[in-house]
């Protein structure tokens, strides 16, 4: 996730939050995005014709794994490419969950000043890393335990990578974590990546030097490839992704559409 998506993705949440059928509360986002987070969300929904309904969705069917896989005995969590997210200190977990965000300095020079006085629900550890390196020496001197069952969660990510990068990052993560642990992410599929409503951020990418989008319509191909083994995957308006916000569609994969995408660590 790039700092610019980071502080977009936290003005949406301030959105969401100000609705009067909210899907989620975020007292945070407001204050972590400001005028920068919202001229960005201004800026997006120009390029791409409109508010983009998916993000306040993905939010919450995170939220949603998070607090399930939490109730079943999960106390290890990291969040890779955590942004502006705030979810330890908004979503009730236990206190006892040990809580991982990874991401570049830049991000926690401008979230932590921001959060500071709010104390956390549970137990959260910040590891100061890019994923194109070697984030996981950061990770374990934060503390992560590699033989912890772990929760590891990719919302928002995979878009910002290559697929090298991506199957290096889930390799890195299978190896740091305990039998029975599960990865989640969202896959974006391949249409409209070269639409010309993509072409604005796609001039972007290039201008800057950073991976041009990246999809994928076979995403349990994806996972494999990094040491997963798909466990459940839907799409954007399935029965477990929908809250009454999106055109109704059946589950399971579906050619060229994005998924929401979890999977069990198979190399134990």
């Amino acid at each position: 996730m790039t700092s610019s998506s980071a502080f977009w993705i936290a003005a949406v949440r301030a959105r969401e939050t100000g609705r009067g059928d909210a899907l989620f509360t975020d007292p945070f986002a407001q204050h972590l995005a400001g005028a920068h987070g919202h001229a960005i969300m201004a800026a997006s929904e120009r390029a791409g014709g409109g508010e983009n309904a998916f993000i306040p969705v993905r939010v919450r069917w995170f939220d949603d794994l998070t607090m399930t896989s939490a109730a079943a005995g999960i106390r290890q969590i990291v969040l890779l490419g955590a942004g502006l997210d705030t979810r330890p200190h908004r979503l009730d977990l236990p206190a006892d969950v040990d809580w991982y965000e990874v991401d570049r300095r830049e991000i926690f020079q401008h979230k932590e000043p921001l959060l500071a006085g709010h104390a956390p629900r549970c137990r959260r550890h910040t590891a100061i890393a890019d994923l194109g390196g070697d984030w996981a020496p950061p990770l374990r001197q934060a503390g992560l335990d590699p033989t912890a069952r772990t929760l590891w969660l990719a919302e928002g990510l995979f878009f910002y990578l290559t697929e090298p990068m991506i199957v290096a990052m889930l390799h890195t993560a299978a190896a740091l974590c305990g039998p029975a642990s599960i990865v989640a992410a969202d896959i974006t599929g391949t249409t409209g990546l070269d639409s010309p409503a993509m072409q604005g951020y796609r001039d972007w990418c290039d201008r800057n030097g950073v991976p041009p989008p990246f999809g994928t319509d076979e995403p349990a191909a994806l996972l494999h490839a990094g040491g997963w083994r798909a466990d459940h995957i839907s799409t954007p308006g399935a029965p477990d992704a929908n809250y009454g916000r999106l055109p109704a569609q059946p589950g399971g994969p579906q050619p060229g559409r994005t998924h929401l995408v979890t999977a069990v660590v198979a190399r134990r």
